[in-house]
Parts: C-alpha cells; sequence; structure tokens
C-alpha cells in the first residue's frame, strides 16, 4: 500500500499538470510543441485559429509545411543551431502559410526541451501573431521612403535643422540653389545661408518662436533673400513646417530659387508699361486726326471772337477819328473785345489741352460738364452738317474719377462718328440726342444716340483694330475710345437705335465718397 507521502506527491503533479494544461490552454498567445522532426504534437486553440487549421490537422504537418518558403531556410539554420547544441533557444521573425493561403506575420520564441525518462526531447514555441505592427513598419518605411525620394528628387533645396538651428539634412538640390554641397552644410547654422543684415533678425525670431510659439513672419510661400556661397545674393520663396521626434523639434524647410520668376515679373512690368506707352501715343495720334477733321468747324468757333474784335476795334478807331468819344459806349466795346480775346484764348487752351502730350491725370470730373465742353467744342460742326442736337442730362450727377482729356476724346470721337453716320440722311432728320443719367448698377451713364445708317450686321465688329466703315478711316478710333473707357474701369458698348441709327452707351463708376 502507498505511503501517504506518495498520495501527496502524485496529488501535487496532477495539480501542476492540471494548472498547466489550463494555462496552455487559455493563453492569450499561440504555444506549440513539435517533436525533433518538426511535426506538432500539441497545439493551443490560439495557434491553431491562428492557423486556420483544427487540431487534428496541424499533427499532419511539420512547422516548415507551414512556413512561407522564403523564410524556411533561416528557420533550419536556427534549428541546426539547437540541435548542434550551439545555443539553448531563439528568437525569429517570419511569416507563416495559412490553410486559406494567406500570410500571417509572428515572432516565435523557439526552446529545446530536454528528455525526461520515458519522454523524448521536443521542441517548444511561443508565438505572437505581429502582422499589424508588420503593416504598420512597412507602411512607414513606404512613407520615409517616398519622402526620401520626393526630397532627394526635388527641384527646391530641402533643408532640415533642429532646436538649434543646426542643419541636419541637405538634398542634392541645394547645390544648384545655393552653391554648396550638401555634405558642406551638415551642423553649420542656417544664417548661412542669409545675408548677414538678415541673420540677427532670424535668430532672435526663431528663438522666441521656441519660447512662445509666435511667429514673427509667414512660414508659407514667404519670398525672402537667399546668399549663395560665392556671396551672391538671390530672391527666394521658403515655406517651413515643424515636427516632433523623439521629443525633439526639428523643423524642414523647402526653399526655392524664384530669380527667374522675378525676372519675368520685371520683364511683364516693363512690357506693360511699354504697352500703356503705346497706347497713350497712339490716343494722342488719334485725337490730332480728330483735330485734323474738325479742323474748318475749330476754325469757324476760333473766327467768330476774332471777327468780333476786330468789328469792336475798328468801331473805336472811328469813335477816336470822328472824335465822338462816349465813355459808356467806349466802354462797352473793350469790354466785348476782352470779352471775345478771352472766348478765343479759351478755344485755343481747349484745343491744345485736348492734343497735348501728357501722362494721363485721373481727377474727381463732373461728365455733364465733360459733355458742354465737348459739344462746345463741336459748335459748328453741328451746323454745317444740318445735326439737330438734342440733349437730356441728369442734374446732380455724382463725380466720376477720370482724366478728362481722355473723357473729352471718348466722347468727341462718338458725336463725330454718330455725325458722320447721318451724312448720307436726307429724306428724315438728323438728330443726336446726347444723354447722361444713372444706370441701374450706379455707375454714372453716357449714351450717343443718332438716326443714321444704323450698325447692319457689323454689330460689335465696329470696336476691332483696323476694322472701319468709313472711306478714309483708319478703324482705330472706337477701339481706342474702348480702351480708354476700360482704362477708367468702365465699358463701352454699341445697339441699334429705333427706328434708324445707333446708340453708342458708355458708364464709368462713381468716385470713391461722391454722393449717389
Amino acid at each position: 500500500m502507498a505511503s501517504s507521502e506518495s498520495v501527496r506527491k502524485i496529488d501535487n503533479r496532477q495539480l501542476i499538470e492540471e494548472r498547466w494544461r489550463t494555462a496552455f490552454e487559455n493563453s492569450a498567445i499561440g504555444i506549440t510543441m513539435a517533436d525533433f522532426a518538426g511535426r506538432y504534437f500539441a497545439s493551443n486553440k490560439v495557434f491553431q485559429n491562428l492557423l486556420g487549421y483544427t487540431e487534428s490537422e496541424l499533427y499532419q504537418l511539420t512547422f516548415l509545411d507551414v512556413t512561407y518558403e522564403e523564410d524556411r531556410r533561416a528557420n533550419q539554420e536556427l534549428v541546426k543551431e539547437l540541435v548542434e547544441g550551439k545555443r539553448q533557444h531563439f528568437e525569429i521573425e517570419k511569416r507563416y502559410c495559412r490553410k486559406d493561403g494567406s500570410l500571417v506575420w509572428v515572432r516565435n520564441n523557439v526552446a529545446l526541451v530536454p528528455g525526461m525518462a520515458d519522454v523524448a526531447p521536443f521542441w517548444f514555441a511561443v508565438v505572437e501573431d505581429i502582422t499589424e505592427r508588420k503593416q504598420e513598419e512597412s507602411a512607414r518605411r513606404y512613407s520615409e521612403e517616398r519622402h526620401r525620394l520626393v526630397v532627394e528628387t526635388a527641384s527646391d533645396a530641402v533643408i532640415s535643422l533642429d532646436e538649434s538651428g543646426a542643419i541636419l539634412l541637405a538634398n542634392p538640390a541645394t547645390t544648384r540653389v545655393f552653391g554648396y554641397d550638401p555634405a558642406e552644410l551638415i551642423g553649420k547654422p542656417l544664417t548661412v545661408l542669409m545675408p548677414e543684415y538678415f541673420r540677427k533678425l532670424h535668430d532672435d525670431g526663431f528663438r522666441r518662436y521656441l519660447t512662445t510659439r509666435e511667429r514673427h513672419i509667414n512660414w508659407q510661400g514667404t519670398e525672402l533673400t537667399g546668399l549663395r556661397k560665392n556671396g551672391h545674393e538671390f530672391p527666394v520663396e521658403v515655406s517651413f513646417g515643424e515636427l516632433t521626434k523623439d521629443g525633439h523639434r526639428v523643423f524642414t524647410g523647402f526653399i526655392r530659387d524664384i530669380s527667374e520668376r522675378k525676372q519675368a515679373e520685371e520683364f511683364r512690368k516693363q512690357a506693360q508699361k511699354a504697352i500703356q506707352t503705346a497706347q497713350a501715343e497712339l490716343a494722342r495720334v488719334s485725337r490730332l486726326t480728330t483735330m485734323g477733321e474738325l479742323a474748318a468747324s475749330i476754325a469757324h468757333e476760333v473766327n467768330q471772337p476774332l471777327t468780333a474784335v476786330n468789328n469792336n476795334s475798328n468801331a473805336c478807331l472811328r469813335l477816336l477819328a470822328n472824335q465822338n468819344l462816349q465813355p459808356d459806349v467806349l466802354r462797352q466795346a473793350l469790354e466785348e473785345i476782352v470779352a471775345d480775346g478771352t472766348r478765343a484764348s479759351a478755344i485755343i487752351a481747349r484745343i491744345r489741352a485736348f492734343i497735348r502730350k501728357a501722362p494721363a491725370e485721373k481727377n474727381r470730373l463732373d461728365v455733364n460738364e465733360i459733355i458742354g465742353e465737348v459739344l462746345a467744342m463741336m459748335g459748328h460742326g453741328f451746323e454745317e452738317n444740318r445735326i439737330l442736337l438734342q440733349s437730356e442730362l441728369a442734374q446732380a450727377l455724382p463725380l466720376v474719377l477720370g482724366d478728362r482729356i481722355e473723357l473729352q476724346q471718348v466722347l468727341l470721337n462718338l458725336i463725330m462718328n454718330g455725325i458722320e453716320a447721318m451724312t448720307a440722311v436726307t429724306d428724315r432728320p438728323r438728330l443726336l440726342w446726347v444723354q447722361s443719367r444713372i444706370d441701374e448698377s450706379g455707375d454714372v451713364l453716357v449714351a450717343v444716340r443718332d438716326s443714321g445708317a444704323g450698325l447692319g450686321l457689323e454689330g460689335d465688329r465696329v470696336f476691332t483694330p483696323l476694322f472701319t466703315t468709313k472711306a478714309n478711316g483708319m478703324g482705330m478710333g472706337l477701339s481706342i475710345s474702348r480702351s480708354l473707357v476700360e482704362g477708367h474701369g468702365g465699358r463701352l458698348w454699341a445697339t441699334p437705335n429705333s427706328p434708324h441709327g445707333a446708340v453708342f452707351s458708355f458708364t464709368l463708376p462713381v468716385a470713391a465718397g461722391s454722393p449717389s
């Protein structure tokens, strides 16, 4: 009969085995055992679920059967070292082929369990599923490789620096932009790439940012001045970002050489200035041409006051010859001489101003006043061409901001076109109607309406440069007029008049601060 101590030992062993089996079956990690041939003879549910095999199916397989082909060689080498006594255990990260053909990454901790009595030696492995970690590592490597590729192939200089302002990284494009080999810049302060006068400002601002996180300049697309290795300053566009790595802040910036862009901008400015100069000169030539067409009317307008001056002067001479000097009569004659002389002088001054070569000068103007000046300039032209003039000018129009001469030119061109459009009209009145008012958008609108032949099928083509319906026309008047109006922020267009003729209208925005 067994002693009580023997019974107690048997009970303890059974208790230990039971605990071990409970731990084996309920472990949160895969556990498996295999004989020296590599064939499984024990595995828990976690390992079975990991590979998708049942317990009985696993016992028909070896560890090599479920190990991914590319990982088998490394696994076999480690097992060989265990068998040869070179190591007692090993750890390996490898891939298993699941029953459905998919792969799963695992980390295996494998140990050799020596044989005992009637138990042969076997392999004991703890298996951890690391698929998710491997996917994250793969994604991170891909991201890092992609970013490295972007940095290495970027056409802009890419520079990273630490919290002290020392350069950690510079890409190959840095050589083209700054003239430095990337290796030359590692460890140097970022200020080496800046002109002397900007370095202290940068250092102060950078230190303030590290303390307060307040930026003294915009970090995205800011235009600054860079300094090449040869000492040449050049314009750059800088964009910087920040990230924290291992508890330290790292700053990475893209620095673009914008010298060519700045040169292109300067060329555009010069070209625009040349275009504006050419347009101003073309407008002046057009005004000279207009004055040539108005020569007879201008001569008549100037001749009228000069004739009156001459007549009054002769009358005074006759009074002197007859010694009939009545003070009231003489005073009246002299006052008329002065008034007519002033009138002639004003006409000449207006014409000189109209054809002068001077830059545009925009002032606050009364459109009705400009209309009156142009109608006065055209006075005899209406009589000579038997034109009936009607005007409908809105009172108290708000002021516009514009150049007086340019607006006179636009209006004069529209009126002369209207007169010319009616020269062939013989069966109805030749009516020219000038209107000013506020349009629906709140702009000042001026319209010139005639009763001539109309636009026909020409429509908007009349504003095309070099297009003309006149026998001796240049085809530039309306094109220049539209450019002048658009230069004032307005627009010029043409519509048919009913029942005959055409209407040319243009708008001008109201000057800021003018009452509506």
